[in-house]
């Protein structure tokens, strides 16, 4: 169940807070309707979802996939971070940051939602495996800074709508390899992260190349 539950798109709000008029684009991220969306996200899969699979939620499996549920965030918020196209690449640097700790604190709050929900209504003797929580915890890490690095090379090479776009059929591969090789997620945390920042690092020179044009052409 919780293949088809992690499949809606968490990014549409992204597309209803286009920055305009010069609004910055991290205050859109406190409206009034975005604050209700983070809300139900964490009612749902940090309480309503760990409180139905019970005991079960401590699975490795599980854990590590909602140890990376930063990816599903940090993407869609780069993507509208670089809408603007900054000047400098400390600036890109720090909005590919933003993105990144935006993404982690959603994750860590959804996680430790679940965790404590299972705790607290089956009153278990132990909780999950804490070492294998943290290397999974790395690879989510990993796994949001190549996502917000490669939206926002996107975004600066095409448009924040294409990098959306690519982020969902990213996300949606990821979906569709998670569905059919789950049980080999824990077992691929190392490997994982050192993927995950080739990536990152591939896109933060694109994103360096990028700025370093239009500083040129200006």
């Amino acid at each position: 169940m919780l293949r088809h539950c992690m499949l809606p798109r968490f990014d549409w709000y992204h597309d209803r807070v286009e920055t305009s008029s010069g609004t910055p684009a991290v205050a859109s991220w406190f409206t009034p309707s975005t604050v209700l969306v983070h809300l139900v996200i964490l009612a749902l899969f940090g309480v309503v979802w760990p409180w139905t699979r019970g005991v079960n939620f401590f699975d490795p499996v599980f854990l590590a996939a909602y140890a990376c549920l930063g990816v599903l965030f940090s993407g869609p918020a780069a993507a509208q971070l670089f809408s603007d196209p900054p000047r400098a690449m400390r600036e890109a640097l720090a909005r590919v940051g933003l993105a990144v700790l935006y993404g982690e604190i959603m994750a860590l709050l959804i996680l430790a939602g679940g965790i404590a929900t299972v705790l607290i209504t089956r009153r278990v003797p132990i909780g999950p495996d804490w070492i294998d929580l943290a290397e999974a915890a790395g690879m989510g890490l990993a796994g949001s800074l190549a996502m917000a690095a490669v939206a926002g090379w996107v975004t600066l090479r095409y448009s924040p709508a294409a990098a959306r776009q690519i982020m969902r059929a990213i996300l949606f591969a990821l979906l569709v390899l998670f569905f059919y090789k789950s049980r080999w997620l824990p077992d691929v945390l190392g490997r994982g992260t050192s993927m995950c920042l080739g990536v990152a690092f591939l896109a933060l020179f694109g994103i360096h190349r990028a700025v370093a044009s239009r500083s040129i052409s200006a």
